[in-house]
């Protein structure tokens, strides 16, 4: 049977991948900040977490994580109205974002001082606080929150009463938020959403496929991934924003999708997102390290959905975006030196990025390919350039927007001329 080359290599990656499945990376690692065995993607057995509502009676208090998107393990009362509040991962040794979500009240008016106490960890996120169900959220400031010298734990001071308070490490992003939004964007004539795969709970893992009529023979094709890693909420809104944009009315995302379709996958871990995980899936692994051997159902769903991709004519991949938050903005992109399609896009988008957008302190910094992550995959894969896009923990949130947004602009423009100059 005649095959051609595109249809050979298809079929050689496939049965590849296929027989390393269930192998552990040998060359890469982790980077620093990675635990020991991190590219070690096979199950293990994860630490759950116990759906209760605590109360005091002698204090009238009561506190809750019966909801999802929650994390608190254990309660202790230290003084009258004084609570220890015991925050631990799913999985130790852990990278350090400790996930926090739960809501308390009381019989009668008081007020209570809650202390996060971690295990495997230390306090990162400034806590959100909503009075009125989750419908609007601020940040804590000075007044009602700080961390303690000697122990550098979150101290939380709130005026409480019988209506419930929520308080979380960012504003919540569960499957239910994500449902909604995807509603909304799906019924665009030009977006379809489907099911490409479960997760180990049976929550579906989705792709956005954005994808215009056009008289172009070969369109190219934007690949996005998102929330691998729970916490990382502020890159995952980003990424939100950053698609809006490229499926918005405007002249040039109309020009965009005449030449470029979109396949995005923004929630890849949904059961991390809705059991309130500090990185990983409901099998205890970093997804973002499961792009060698894809040994976890969510990154073999999407891999599964992209490598059709190598056997079209009438597509061409030209760049990945994988969404993250950290403790600065900052691109990883691929080494200056290595070989991309389109060479140095992410340096060039950078830069526009930092000229137009000068309240966004946008750094840079460069990694080789060695890791198993979707950046690194997305590169061997197609032989295109990708980005790693983080976002700063605590960036405003009018400014998610902006970035997220103007970024997408200017991404687009670039990717516009780009085609322009491959394709004609």
């Amino acid at each position: 049977m005649f095959c051609n080359r595109k249809s050979f290599l298809f079929i050689l990656l496939t049965s590849i991948l296929y027989l390393n499945g269930c192998k552990t990376s040998e060359e890469f690692s982790g980077y620093s900040y990675d635990p020991e065995g991190v590219t070690e993607t096979s199950d293990r057995e994860i630490n759950h977490q116990n759906k209760r509502t605590i109360g005091f009676l002698e204090d009238g208090v009561w506190i809750t994580n019966e909801f999802r998107g929650s994390r608190v393990n254990d309660v202790i009362r230290i003084d009258p109205y004084h609570y220890r509040l015991q925050i631990n991962p799913e999985i130790s040794p852990i990278n350090n974002s400790p996930w926090y979500g739960f809501q308390v009240w009381a019989d009668d008016s008081t007020n209570v001082t809650l202390e996060l106490n971690y295990a495997d960890g230390r306090h990162r996120y400034r806590p959100e606080i909503s009075y009125d169900g989750g419908q609007t959220w601020q940040n804590a400031d000075s007044t009602n929150y700080h961390r303690d010298p000697d122990t550098r734990n979150g101290i939380i001071s709130l005026n409480i009463g019988s209506e419930p308070v929520w308080v979380s490490a960012q504003v919540p992003q569960t499957t239910n938020e994500f449902q909604i939004w995807s509603d909304l964007l799906a019924q665009n004539r030009f977006i379809q959403r489907s099911v490409v795969g479960s997760s180990h709970q049976g929550r579906p893992v989705y792709q956005l496929k954005v994808s215009e009529q056009s008289d172009e023979p070969v369109k190219g094709v934007i690949l996005i991934y998102g929330r691998q890693h729970p916490p990382e909420i502020p890159g995952y809104i980003t990424g939100l924003y950053f698609i809006e944009e490229l499926v918005s009315d405007s002249d040039l995302a109309r020009q965009f999708r005449k030449y470029f379709d979109v396949w995005a996958y923004p929630l890849m871990n949904p059961d991390g997102a809705d059991n309130g995980h500090w990185r990983t899936n409901a099998a205890g692994v970093d997804l973002n390290r499961d792009w060698q051997f894809f040994n976890q159902p969510e990154t073999r769903a999407v891999q599964r959905s992209l490598l059709p991709l190598l056997k079209r004519d009438d597509r061409k991949v030209f760049y990945a975006i994988d969404f993250h938050s950290t403790g600065q903005t900052v691109f990883y992109p691929i080494l200056e030196e290595i070989e991309t399609f389109p060479h140095l896009f992410t340096y060039r988008w950078a830069d526009r990025i930092k000229n137009e957008l000068s309240d966004i302190d946008l750094n840079v910094e460069p990694f080789p390919t060695d890791s198993p992550i979707a950046k690194n995959w997305s590169h061997k894969t197609f032989g295109i350039d990708a980005v790693t896009y983080e976002v700063w923990d605590g960036l405003p949130k009018d400014q998610l927007e902006i970035l997220g947004t103007e970024s997408a602009r200017i991404f687009m423009e670039l990717m516009i001329s780009e085609f322009e100059n491959e394709m004609k």
